[in-house]
């Protein structure tokens, strides 16, 4: 052997050493991940929920198995215990630092599977296929996750639901303290019938209501902080292409209930030392009804939440979770322990001085109507207050609550046509709003018809005027 061959043999081993190594230690750190991605879940859906886990490790590769199971409420008609269902999620890791194709520390390729149904669950899901989700595990410790939910449906004669194929996104720093996603979705639709009250459906005779959502995509980034899911500070938006929705009759045509398009909406949650406020806005176009309005939306703003008391919430909503599912959730005594754990912190939440306020817009024909309301408690009532009086009367007189409303005159017309009045005279209108002056209920501004309500200090003022509240109010 000569040494240029011997060199380059030495050189060939050390880099396979080097390699062996460095995928024997990734495959360590892939299994030392999966163990503690379950004990994520045993701590969220609670210990009786894995029911078992098994991790072969290999070399190059390992694969891994996880096993849930939910016990559905029992049926009141059956009056036996429901048949438990499992979910499967089998998982084939493969080690970095060339995974799947991919520079990584290991790639996960997860799949999902259900056991347990009974013979009419599983026709209900014959048409639908199990999602599955790819997990990068990146060199310097973050995640990217890709779930895919392939197109399908579920349903019978009296509700449908089908979908095209989901894909979604989400990455994780390697500090674990930053979220970022996103998805497309394009297009979910419903199909059911109507309800009539608790008699059972019956296609014959029952109109069909059809909603689709169309065009949809999303995308967020937001803070990773334990116990406060889904409300930790960050931003997020949702766009959706169009919204229709129609009522279809026994036997005749579809008539349109909604036809929105171009919608889009953004949610901000921010922080500030305890404190939370989160603000959610949502903006579209087109049909409601038989009028086609230029924008519709709303704005929505919460402020000043004490976020421990909000944290506390949602713990007390997962541990009723966790005890014994969504059974546990709806139970009376599980609910009473959420409006005791409410009255416990009312204290903490109006010491925060919170505010509510969500207003709604609409243009048509170029004019705008507005309808708003809200309140905010302006002093921290002392628990002598609250033990003499109640929290009732006592936040009535230590918060501000109001409600305005515009509404342009010309949209009278077009308004009482659409609740079926073909014919609106002037002279009809002029006498309604007349009547509604003489009352007090609305004053006129130009061409809106405004009306504004507020109470303050336990008194209440309707359009600048003092009116007399219920004994229960005062």
């Amino acid at each position: 052997m000569s040494k240029k061959t011997a060199l380059g043999a030495a050189a060939a081993l050390a880099v396979v050493a080097a390699y062996g190594g460095a995928t024997w230690f990734m495959g360590r750190q892939a299994e030392t991940s999966y163990l503690e991605a379950v004990e994520d879940v045993r701590k969220v859906l609670g210990k009786e929920a894995v029911v078992s886990q098994d991790y072969q490790k290999g070399f190059f590769s390992s694969q891994g198995r996880l096993v849930l199971q939910w016990v559905p409420p029992a049926s009141e008609e059956s009056g036996q215990a429901p048949q438990p269902i499992r979910v499967v999620v089998n998982s084939q890791v493969r080690h970095g630092p060339l995974a799947g194709g991919r520079i990584a520390a290991a790639v996960v390729d997860s799949r999902f599977a259900l056991e347990g149904m009974d013979e009419k669950s599983g026709k209900l899901l014959a048409k639908a296929t199990a999602p599955t989700l790819l997990t990068v595990h990146g060199l310097a410790g973050g995640h990217h996750m890709e779930l895919m939910v392939p197109a399908g449906e579920v349903g019978d004669e009296e509700v449908t639901l089908r979908w095209q194929e989901l894909k979604a996104e989400f990455s994780i720093n390697g500090g674990r303290t930053q979220v970022n996603g996103k998805f497309q979705w394009p297009e979910v639709a419903f199909s059911g019938l109507s309800s009539k009250g608790d008699e059972e459906a019956d296609p014959a005779t029952e109109n069909r209501i059809a909603i689709t959502f169309k065009g949809m995509s999303g995308d967020f980034d937001s803070q990773i902080i334990d116990e406060l899911w889904m409300l930790a500070p960050g931003k997020g938006s949702v766009r959706f292409a169009q919204i229709d929705a129609s009522s279809t009759p026994p036997g005749g045509a579809a008539k349109p209930m909604l036809a929105l398009k171009d919608l889009t909406g953004t949610t901000t949650i921010d922080r500030n030392g305890k404190l939370m406020g989160m603000s959610t806005s949502f903006k579209g176009k087109g049909l409601v009804g038989p009028l086609d309005f230029e924008s519709v939306g709303f704005e929505e703003k919460f402020q000043r939440i004490d976020a421990d008391v909000v944290k506390s919430l949602q713990m007390a909503l997962l541990e009723s979770y966790s005890k014994d599912g969504l059974k546990a959730m709806a139970q009376d005594d599980d609910g009473g322990k959420i409006f005791k754990l409410l009255a416990d912190n009312a204290q903490r939440l109006t010491a925060a001085l919170p505010a509510y306020s969500m207003k709604f817009f609409a243009t048509l024909g170029g004019q705008q109507a507005e309808l708003e309301y809200g309140g905010e408690v302006t002093r921290a009532p002392a628990p002598e207050e609250v033990a003499q009086a109640g929290w009732g009367p006592v936040l009535l007189k230590n918060s501000v609550l109001h409600a305005n409303a515009r509404l342009p005159k010309a949209w009278l017309p077009q308004l009482a046509k659409a609740a079926g009045q073909e014919e609106f005279k002037s002279d009809d209108m002029d006498a309604l709003i007349g009547m509604a002056q003489a009352a007090g209920y609305l004053r006129q501004e130009g061409d809106n018809l405004i009306s504004s309500l507020k109470m303050e200090a336990g008194q209440a003022k309707l359009n600048g005027k003092v009116m007399d509240l219920p004994n229960f109010m005062h």
